[in-house]
């Protein structure tokens, strides 16, 4: 690819891409990508696309086999739940990460490091750590400066030893430069058309090109961890033990790769329980106009009314798999949890489905 500058200070280079160079050797190689809508697969232009691009056209014969688990609208909140189904079986050899546009100004440090964690403990695999941009990261770019949600990455990228990309400061600075028009890079303001996804990906390609031809092999012990409460064991709480009250029905998802099975209900006066065994949880539900919000209630308490506002790209969604705010803070041990779908006081329907339970440990 054609650079105008130097990619080098882009790249904060950790740890040799071994794996990487290995699996090219023996001419199969394993990418794996966790991310939103930046990321994640579908027309073929997305920044993902074009560095499994640059393999086959850099190895010709090389075996490229990609397993992108990005999901649009998503970041670590999802990913804790889904890297354990729809990553880690696959014994990725490179795995890219891309969570802190939508990670946003929430740090959820103990969340974000239980994906690192997950990932460094359920395979052997080189994992970059990528920096896509949100029109809010505007200001602290300009300044020269990070947002806290890369910051917040960048600590655990430096305690895991985790190579780490700043693509969207590389574009960033093209643009500002007056190299590329910012409707060429980012039409709709957060989604880069094919142009912005190949700038995109140029810094990841310099890096490969670089790390891959002198990676040499490195001994590696996974450290404590930066958070005592990381998520690392969190776990989904299988649907189908979930004591079902009233009219439900347990249905096979088949649109939505992170999704396996939805729980639907329509009533209002249907309700779910579970006992489980962890200090809190967190909640994924479909989430549009037409979905009813939720309260619940933990060992028999209070009900606490759940009903995050929407944000305007949100209201006619058909996939949007929204993880609710984590509840947090229980003391580790036995707990019983009710949930039961309310009306939204700004919805127009009364539609529950609910995804996933995550069980924090």
């Amino acid at each position: 690819m054609n650079n105008v500058k130097d990619l080098k200070p882009y790249i904060t280079s950790r740890r040799p891409l071994w794996h990487t160079a290995e699996a090219i050797r023996r001419g199969h190689i394993t990418i794996a990508f966790v991310g939103g809508s930046i990321t994640e697969p579908g027309d073929a232009k997305r920044w993902a696309d074009k560095v499994a691009d640059w393999f086959v056209a850099r190895y010709p014969g090389l075996i490229v086999d990609v397993e992108n688990a990005a999901k649009g609208a998503t970041g670590s909140l999802s990913s804790i739940l889904y890297v354990d189904d729809s990553v880690i079986p696959y014994k990725p050899d490179l795995i890219f990460v891309e969570s802190a546009v939508n990670d946003g100004e929430q740090a959820w440090g103990a969340c974000r490091e239980g994906v690192v964690r997950k990932l460094l403990e359920g395979t052997e695999s080189d994992i970059v750590v990528t920096y896509t941009y949100s029109q809010a990261m505007y200001d602290d770019f300009l300044a020269g400066t990070l947002p806290r949600t890369i910051c917040d990455w960048e600590e655990l990228a430096d305690h895991y030893s985790l190579t780490s990309v700043f693509m969207s400061r590389y574009t960033f600075d093209l643009v500002m430069s007056g190299f590329l028009k910012w409707e060429e890079w980012l039409p709709d303001g957060l989604h880069p058309a094919d142009a912005g996804s190949r700038f995109y990906a140029e810094p990841v390609c310099a890096l490969l090109e670089e790390e891959i031809a002198n990676a040499k092999p490195q001994t590696y012990e996974i450290p404590a961890p930066l958070h005592a409460d990381n998520w690392g064991k969190t776990y989904r709480f299988p649907l189908e033990k979930i004591e079902r009250r009233g009219a439900w029905r347990l249905v096979h998802e088949r649109r939505i790769p992170t999704v396996e099975h939805i729980l639907f209900t329509a009533s209002m006066t249907s309700s779910l329980f579970l006992k489980f065994e962890g200090r809190g949880f967190v909640l994924r539900k479909m989430e549009n106009l037409f979905h009813a919000a939720y309260q619940y209630r933990i060992d028999g308490g209070e009900w606490v009314k759940k009903n995050a506002p929407l944000p305007a790209w949100s209201l006619n969604a058909t996939d949007w798999v929204r993880a609710m705010e984590p509840v947090t803070g229980l003391e580790d041990g036995e707990h019983t949890l009710e949930i039961q779908p309310i009306f939204a006081p700004d919805g127009r329907g009364s539609t529950f489905e609910l995804t996933d339970i995550a069980i924090i440990r």
